[in-house]
This record gives structure tokens, C-alpha cells and sequence, in this order.
């Protein structure tokens, strides 16, 4: 028999992350009950990432290894739905054809269904109707810092991205949703939102018939209890000036922007069919550090592209040493089928993209721990994420260190504090991407 227990495990980004919690906050409406372990639990569901190769291949074994409990007759794992990209890359008689013990495959535009889905399959006899389920979010973790997706989709159309034909065109939300999603999360205690979206300067291009993230920003600003508003994957193409001085003027806003560039190479860019050449780019560059002299940028760059030889690799691994970046994601190249980009000639070999990438590491590792001496000593405000009250230390970030992928800062001589605490600590220590502090508040 059936009962109205699931389990959840969540793949890929922090855009997936939301769209766990989202449903998993439905499921709970619904009446169904969250099982921590998964051999207690009817249902388990899978949202998976299938952006590239290595994701998909993550996605299958996560599959496998919950079909094996499934098997296992001490277990009362009895269905298992996969939903997210992997169910827009494959159709759903191509997963099971891949993984048989899977029960039922949900796209991305069927999120809203899953409740009713599951239901039926505990009552299948019964009559049930769809019905408008109240929204919902379940914070999977402490609600100090929380992701805020303000759209779904993508209209760039980038060769080498496959985002548009698992998620879809651009999907913007309405301002008024955004506000009353981040006004109910301050009251669980957030103090830091982080908006996310493919492209969040592209923000309101579909929904306002114009870009809108300067008054999204703007209003946000005015909510209260929130004090870190961060926003990442700006598109360098809409970065404007009046982004740039909202940024600056509102004090609420990280002086933090993430500006995926990609490479620097104009041959390379045009073949990845981005919308800035290296000329914008490094005025922009330059632009944002006139204007905003204590920001912190970060950016992703990609290496192996079809095309990209000796000479464009070196430009790009020159640029970044002439325009540094303070943060730096850095990626090969994967052809993904159905891309244009999987189709364009000129491969890079494995080996060689493997050694471009080992020398943009060790170049960021320089920049990296340089930005950081440049801290010793000083006094910083940190906020707290996992204090650890036994060992007498806590982990912190500062304003410039995004969650999750910009190292943090080990705070010592601490005892009482919890998450989204702001400390004042002296930087003590420094390492390649952490950093060490004291703290001088006596908490």
C-alpha cells in the first residue's frame, strides 16, 4: 500500500534548488510527508540536471543506485518519479527504457501537476480533480540566505547552450510575486537573497515589453530585513549604466556583480553567438571599476571551444591577467547534441583543453590569493552560515563571496552566534579562496 511519503533529492544548480523546494513546499500542501531517509519513504523523486554530459551521466547513477532500494524488499520504496532537465532531454520512454524501475517522468512545465500525479497513484480509484495548489517554498537549508529566481528560461540562443531547449524561452515573474515571495522568506529570517535566473539583466523583456531589473532592485532595496541583495549571471550585453549606479547608490546591494563573459576572443565569441565583442567588454570592464571602485567581479570563461587555438587561448588567458577578475569559474568545452556548437568544426583535443584549463587555474590562483593578502589586517563585516559553537569558530562570507562558490572565512573566537549573524572580524589569515579572521565582537 501506498502511503503519502516521499523523499527528495535535488541535482545541478541553485536554479534547480528553487524548483526543488517549490515542489517539495507543494507536496507538504498536498498532505504528503517528507522522509529524510529514503527507504522509508512510498516515493522518491529525482529533479535532475541534464545541461551537459557529465550532468546527465550524475543524473542516471543517482537513478540507478535509488532503483537498487526500490528493489530491496526491506524497503518501502515503492515508485520513483524523475522530473527536471533529464525528462526534457529524454522522453519518458527513453528513461525507463534507461532506468526500468522508473514510475513516472514529469517536464519542467508540469511541475505544478506532481502533487495530483502522486495522489492518484495512492488513490487510484478515487476521483481526484486537479485543483490550484497553495504555493509554497520548503527551505531545504537555513533560511539566513536564500535563492530568489525571478525567471525561467532563455531567449539567447548561446551555440553551445543547450538551457533553451530544456527550460524554454524567456519566462520573466511578475515584480508583485517576487516582492511578496522575498517579504515572506524575511519573516523566516532571511537577510540575504541571491536572484538567479539564465539571465537576470534580461529580466522583464518578455513580461514589461522591457528590461525591468533596475526597478526590481529598487524595490527590494526597500524591503525590510534584508541586507544583502546579490545578484548573479548579469549578461555583459545588458549591463547598463543605470545597473551600475543602482548598484552603487543602493547600499542594500552587493557591490558583487557576476558577468559571465565566456572569452575574449572575437572570433570565439561570434562562433558562440554571444552578443558582446572583447571592445564592450573591456569598457564595460573598465566602466564598472570607475564607477564602483570597491566592487567585486566575478565571471565564467570556457576553454577547448571549436576554433579556439593557440592564439585566442592566449589572448583570453592574457586578458585575464591584464583585467583581473576577483572570482573566476572556469569550464571546458562539451559538445552537446542539439547544440550548433556540436555541429561547428575545428575540435579541440581533449589533452589540450585539459592543459589550457590547468593554466587558467594556476593564473586564478595568483589573482585569487592576491585580492586576498590585500585584506590582511583589515577589519571586515562577515556573516555567519554554520557556526560550530564546540570548536569555538564559525564559517562566515563577505559581502564579496557569493554562497557556494566564492571560499569563506573561518571566524575564530566565537561562541553564540547563529546564522546571519554580520561579526566584525579582523582578517587574520589568508589562503587561494579562504580566509581566516578573529572575531572582535565577543559573541
Amino acid at each position: 500500500m501506498l502511503k503519502k511519503t516521499f523523499a527528495f533529492i535535488s541535482l545541478g544548480c541553485a536554479k534547480n534548488l528553487v524548483d526543488s523546494e517549490e515542489i517539495i513546499g507543494s507536496l507538504q500542501s498536498a498532505g504528503f510527508q517528507l522522509k529524510q531517509d529514503i527507504k522509508k519513504a512510498s516515493f522518491a523523486i529525482i529533479n535532475t540536471c541534464a545541461f551537459l554530459k557529465e550532468a546527465r551521466s550524475e543524473a542516471l547513477k543517482t537513478l540507478k543506485e535509488v532503483a537498487l532500494v526500490k528493489k530491496n524488499p526491506k524497503s518501502q520504496l515503492k515508485k520513483i518519479a524523475v522530473i527536471g532537465c533529464l525528462a526534457q532531454y529524454y522522453n519518458e520512454a527513453q528513461i525507463k527504457k534507461l532506468v526500468p524501475e522508473i514510475d513516472l517522468a514529469v517536464t519542467i512545465d508540469n511541475y505544478h501537476a506532481i502533487p495530483d500525479l502522486l495522489e492518484r497513484m495512492v488513490s487510484p480509484r478515487a476521483d481526484i480533480k486537479e485543483v490550484e495548489r497553495v504555493k509554497r517554498r520548503f527551505l531545504s537549508g537555513s533560511p539566513h540566505s536564500v535563492y530568489i529566481k525571478i525567471a525561467e528560461g532563455c531567449n539567447n540562443r548561446c551555440s553551445y547552450c543547450l538551457i533553451p531547449s530544456l527550460r524554454g524561452r524567456l519566462r520573466s515573474r511578475s515584480m508583485g510575486d517576487i516582492l511578496d515571495e522575498v517579504k515572506a522568506v524575511q519573516k523566516l529570517g532571511t537577510r540575504e537573497i541571491c536572484l538567479i535566473a539564465q539571465d537576470t539583466t534580461a529580466y522583464g523583456l518578455d513580461y514589461y515589453g522591457k528590461g525591468m531589473i533596475v526597478e526590481l532592485l529598487k524595490r527590494l532595496s526597500a524591503v525590510k530585513g534584508i541586507y544583502w541583495i546579490r545578484l548573479l549571471y548579469a549578461h555583459p550585453a545588458r549591463v547598463t549604466k543605470d545597473l551600475l549606479n543602482t548598484i552603487k547608490e543602493e547600499p542594500r546591494i552587493c557591490k558583487y556583480i557576476d558577468l559571465p563573459i565566456q572569452h575574449i576572443s572575437d572570433k570565439i565569441l561570434r562562433r558562440m553567438g554571444r552578443m558582446s565583442g572583447k571592445e564592450k567588454i573591456v569598457s564595460l570592464y573598465n566602466d564598472i571599476r570607475d564607477l564602483i571602485p570597491d566592487v567585486t567581479l566575478r565571471t565564467t570563461v570556457m576553454t577547448g571551444y571549436p576554433g579556439e587555438g593557440e592564439r585566442e587561448f592566449n589572448e583570453l588567458l592574457n586578458f585575464l591577467k591584464e583585467y583581473p577578475f576577483e572570482r573566476l569559474g572556469i569550464f571546458p568545452f562539451s559538445p552537446e547534441r542539439g547544440t550548433r556548437a556540436f555541429k561547428q568544426g575545428h575540435r579541440v583535443k581533449t589533452e589540450v583543453i585539459n592543459q589550457r584549463l590547468e593554466k587558467l587555474l594556476e593564473q586564478q590562483k595568483d589573482i585569487s590569493r592576491e585580492f586576498n593578502r590585500s585584506l590582511l589586517g583589515k577589519r571586515v563585516e562577515v556573516m555567519v552560515d554554520f557556526p560550530h559553537p564546540e570548536r569555538n569558530n564559525a564559517y562566515g562570507r563577505l559581502v564579496s563571496q557569493a554562497p557556494e562558490v566564492d571560499g569563506k572565512v573561518v571566524i575564530t573566537g566565537v561562541s553564540r552566534v547563529h546564522p546571519g549573524d554580520f561579526l566584525p572580524v579582523k582578517i587574520s589569515g589568508v589562503g587561494t579562496f579562504d580566509l581566516l579572521g578573529s572575531n572582535l565582537d565577543g559573541k
